[in-house]
């Protein structure tokens, strides 16, 4: 199973061009695509559905969109009536198998006032294996402006994967046998099966942070002088790291295209717990790619668990 993570800024690529066709193209392949970014109704990319737009371009794919991000765009016409439009900015994920149910979490966000902080989210999709059970894909964006917005971002996501197996899955429980109930349940017959919440999960996307920030103390574990990281079951393996590269070594993300190898960074990750670790069998940053001002960060796992 392959599965990339991308932002692709709105389609904007380092030619300055939008062009969702070439970031369709660089992703085309995987079995999950986990993108940042994608929006709906913004003048600068042309007013356009970018999330049903890239649903038509990759059509072999399932696909959800979750706007964490959404303010009116309506208009009034001249009859009257309304035009109404959302001005949408979120994350998508797309499946080669069913996406059987997804959940959107916005994250903490302080009010700045010198500088411009939006509301930023991560977007939960359960996917359906191609054997048996399912996967939970956790599709994060954490906010650029600032450190404790991200600490606190962290700790919200880190609460949602930890909890989101007991509270189970879309609905729970079967339909009742007394009389009220049954009648309510009528209502409701087409959700007989309850879909799964699995414990297996895969974390992702742009997390605006470098391995060498606080930050990243709080997704894979404090570091303690020649012992290295010192991490327990309530963090995360960094598949980056788990696949034999250091942590400071790679680019996903630079503001000067130009020079993406000597002064870019890495802040898109893809982590996993321990569980999975094993099943990682190889992550790499596609140094190609021209759709936006990130790079497409890919993994490959030998994963299929039951439920």
């Amino acid at each position: 199973m392959k599965i990339v993570t991308y932002n692709i800024q709105f389609g904007l690529g380092k030619d300055g061009r939008f062009d969702l066709e070439r970031v369709a193209a660089e992703v085309d392949g995987a079995d999950i695509i986990a993108l940042q970014e994608v929006e709906r109704h913004w003048q600068r990319s042309g007013n356009i559905d970018q999330a049903a737009q890239l649903g038509q371009i990759l059509n072999k794919y399932y696909w959800v969109y979750g706007p964490y991000f959404d303010v009116d765009a309506s208009s009034s016409q001249p009859d009257g009536s309304i035009k109404n439009v959302r001005r949408q900015f979120g994350n998508m994920i797309l499946s080669k198998t069913p996406i059987l149910s997804t959940r959107l979490f916005p994250l903490p966000k302080s009010a700045l006032r010198q500088r411009h902080n939006m509301v930023v989210g991560v977007f939960e999709g359960v996917v359906k294996l191609r054997q048996d059970g399912a996967l939970r894909i956790y599709n994060a964006h954490l906010g650029a402006r600032s450190q404790l917005d991200r600490v606190a971002q962290i700790a919200s996501i880190s609460e949602t994967i930890r909890r989101a197996p007991a509270e189970g899955g879309a609905w729970t429980g079967e339909l009742a046998h007394n009389l009220w109930e049954h009648h309510a349940h009528n209502l409701w017959e087409e959700d007989a099966t309850p879909p799964p919440m699995p414990e297996s999960f895969v974390l992702l996307g742009d997390f605006n942070l470098e391995s060498k920030d606080l930050e990243y103390d709080y997704l894979v574990g404090p570091r303690d002088g020649d012992l290295g990281r010192l991490s327990s079951k309530e963090e995360f393996i960094d598949t980056w790291v788990a696949t034999g590269h250091d942590e400071d070594e790679g680019v996903t993300y630079s503001a000067d295209s130009s020079v993406i190898e000597d002064k870019g960074m890495r802040i898109d990750y893809t982590f996993v717990d321990q569980s999975m670790q094993k099943r990682v069998l190889g992550a790499w940053i596609d140094k190609t790619a021209q759709g936006s001002d990130h790079q497409p960060y890919w993994i490959e796992l030998d994963y299929a668990p039951n439920v």
